[in-house]
């Protein structure tokens, strides 16, 4: 009976390893059903969780590429000015709204202030900013930039925030040696709507800025001087046709004869003041003198008189008149010390 027993015992022992080793307990196909029944809300919510967070992962990506595209905006511009030199005009911004110099506004005013002898390039802007050195194209110099910013601080200063229409009698002229006009660092303009009295004035506000005022001609004149000089300011009282006439005041004395030409400055007087402001600063070059020429001069109907380049092929004459960068004088003006008052 014992060993009945004990065969039986080890038989049990033996099935169980037997069945093990073949999986013989493994579930059966009821019991994964119903396993997988239990996990099914388990592997839902799974993919809930994974939908949600792709969901979330792309309101990312796209609140990130609005911020950046909040951060590059459009760039701001002053309002744009329209820019005429006798038959042609262009209409274009000059500065940003922070003041700075709009892209291709230096190239495309450069073409308008362009002597008459430089054929109009028929280029776009954009190519001509691209061009290395000063000449932008033939007989065309690039202008000096901080020009630029000296017509946009006169159009702010008037304009009020009205469309605005500047003229440009004389820009780059390179037969004018010695000029800032020779430079691209000059140019002899007017605004619409206001009196060159006001234009000169307000110019000499502006630092290192040469302001030359024309009582008898249809212009005023602006140019960029060196960091440091000050403002450099003229009063040239001569018509059309006649030589530089310098006064120290316009309009003249009250004592003045109706039918006498006003009163110049005389050349000893001149003398006078030049040799006093030159022992105040003797440090400053001579400054260049600037000729402008209004022999064989082209004209707008009913315009009293125009700036014209020496150099043009249509100007045969010698110049007749100039209207100085500076008055013509050894000495050199004190920085900061206009040389006429207004």
């Amino acid at each position: 009976m014992k060993a009945l027993l004990a065969f039986g015992a080890l038989t049990a022992v033996s099935f169980g390893s037997w069945a093990l080793d073949q999986d013989v307990f493994a579930a059966s196909p009821h019991t994964d059903a119903a396993a997988a029944h239990k996990s099914a809300p388990a592997a839902q919510a799974t993919k809930a969780t994974n939908r949600h967070g792709k969901t979330a992962m792309r309101a990312s990506v796209s609140a990130s590429i609005h911020s950046q595209r909040e951060k590059v905006k459009a760039p701001c511009f002053r309002d744009a000015v329209t820019v005429v030199h006798f038959a042609e005009e262009d209409t274009f911004p000059l500065t940003r709204c922070d003041g700075s110099v709009a892209h291709l506004a230096v190239e495309r005013l450069s073409v308008l202030a362009r002597p008459g002898s430089a054929p109009k390039p028929q280029t776009d802007p954009s190519a001509l900013a691209k061009m290395k050195g000063d000449k932008i194209a033939p007989g065309i110099r690039r202008l000096d930039p901080k020009l630029v910013e000296r017509i946009e601080s006169m159009i702010e200063h008037f304009s009020k925030g009205k469309p605005a229409r500047l003229e440009v009698i004389s820009g780059y002229r390179p037969g004018s040696h010695g000029s800032y006009h020779a430079t691209g660092r000059a140019l002899d303009v007017r605004l619409d709507g206001v009196a060159n009295e006001a234009l000169v004035a307000f110019c000499k506000t502006l630092p290192d800025t040469g302001c030359g005022y024309y009582p008898n001609s249809s212009f005023m004149h602006v140019d960029i001087r060196e960091p440091g000089t000050g403002h450099v300011t003229w009063i040239d009282a001569s018509g059309p046709g006649e030589s530089p006439r310098y006064v120290s005041a316009w309009p003249p004395p009250a004592d003045a004869s109706p039918n006498r030409a006003p009163e110049e400055t005389s050349p000893a007087a001149v003398g006078s003041i030049e040799e006093a402001l030159a022992k105040l600063d003797r440090g400053l070059p001579p400054l260049p003198a600037d000729e402008h020429s209004s022999a064989g001069t082209a004209r707008e109907p009913g315009s009293a008189r125009e700036s014209k380049d020496a150099d043009e092929e249509e100007s045969p004459t010698p110049p007749k008149h100039a209207d100085h960068d500076t008055p013509a004088s050894p000495a050199s003006p004190t920085k900061g010390t206009p040389r006429f008052q207004l």
